[in-house]
Parts: structure tokens; C-alpha cells; sequence
């Protein structure tokens, strides 16, 4: 006891005789808004999980995520799909919503057209929906466009050149058309 007498609390503090207890020192007020925030930050969690869901929508909804991802749906179908049937194969695209029926509807337009195939997209949805690009209250047949005025998409997907029929919320199930060979499910 002595010797140690002698040292002062730095010296045996540097030489770590003993330890600095003041070096994790915590107030009573301090250990409570901690506690508090650390609460706040379990909540956050739940938080966190619904910004994650946000995001992933996000990414998943972006035009260029989609643009992808049509992309690989035609190059699959033009590779592995369109031969069979006696090459009158179709296939139906089914999205999340009427928004990325939209994009998925124009992505496939676009690419059809890059890639000099002779194939074409029909989009159905039910009623109206403002587009992702011009604000402008779209329905079906103004994205369809058909050029013979006929908007009776079952009818028009019996046409040869219509091979895709991309969907939100409308002919999953129960759609009579023996030409449809494959479903591509975002």
C-alpha cells in the first residue's frame, strides 16, 4: 500500500498499475439520452425495414431496371420460345402495376424496334393512369394504338405479329389463348 501511495493517480494510470476509471464515465443524464436515442434507433429499425421496401420498389420500378429486364425476357424469347408452336408461340408479361405495365410496355416497343424484330406488345390494364413520363391519364388503348381502331385485345393478340401481352391486374388467369407458351412474372 505503501508504494503505491507514492505513485500519483496519472503515473499508475500510464504505467497502468490501475485503470482510469473516468475514461468511460457516464452521467446518470448522459446514460439516459443514450438509453433514449438507443430506443429511437430500435424504432428506426422497423423504419429502416419500410425504407428498404421503398427502395427496393424503387430500383425495381426504375425505367432502367426494366428496360434490363425486358431486354432479357425478348432475348430469352426470341432464343428459346418463338420456334415453338410452329413458330406462333406468344407470351405474356406479368407486372406489379399499371405504371410498370406502362414502362415495360414502352421498353419493349423500344427494343423491338432497336432490334429490327417483327414482333409487337400489347399492354392491358383497367381503367386510366397517369403516364411515368408525360403526366398524361392513359388508357390500354391509347398505349395500344392499334391502327385499325379495333381495341378488342384478345382478338388483336391473335394476330401473328403480337407476341407479347405485358398485364397489370387483368388476364392472369382465365385468358383462352392457345398460342400463350410462356409467362415472364415481375
Amino acid at each position: 500500500f505503501k508504494a503505491f501511495h507514492n505513485y500519483s493517480m496519472k503515473q499508475a494510470i500510464e504505467e497502468e498499475y490501475i485503470l482510469d476509471v473516468l475514461e468511460n464515465y457516464t452521467t446518470y443524464k448522459s446514460y439516459y439520452k443514450i438509453k433514449a436515442e438507443s430506443e429511437k434507433f430500435a424504432e428506426k429499425k422497423y423504419e429502416t425495414k419500410q425504407a428498404n421496401k421503398k427502395i427496393k420498389s424503387y430500383v425495381e420500378g426504375n425505367i432502367l431496371a426494366i428496360n434490363d429486364k425486358a431486354k432479357i425476357m425478348i432475348d430469352h424469347f426470341t432464343t428459346n420460345v418463338r420456334h415453338l408452336i410452329n413458330s406462333r408461340a406468344k407470351a405474356m408479361v406479368v407486372t406489379k402495376s399499371i405504371e410498370s405495365a406502362m414502362k415495360y410496355k414502352d421498353s419493349f416497343d423500344n427494343y423491338l424496334k432497336e432490334s429490327n424484330l417483327p414482333y409487337k406488345a400489347i399492354v392491358a390494364f383497367s381503367g386510366k393512369k397517369a403516364h411515368y413520363k408525360t403526366g398524361e391519364e392513359m388508357t390500354e388503348n391509347d398505349m395500344n394504338n392499334f391502327p385499325d381502331g379495333n381495341n378488342d385485345i384478345p382478338e388483336q393478340f391473335n394476330k401473328d405479329e403480337y407476341k407479347f401481352l405485358i398485364v397489370a391486374s387483368k388476364y392472369q388467369t382465365g385468358f383462352d389463348q392457345p398460342l400463350l407458351h410462356t409467362m415472364y412474372v415481375d
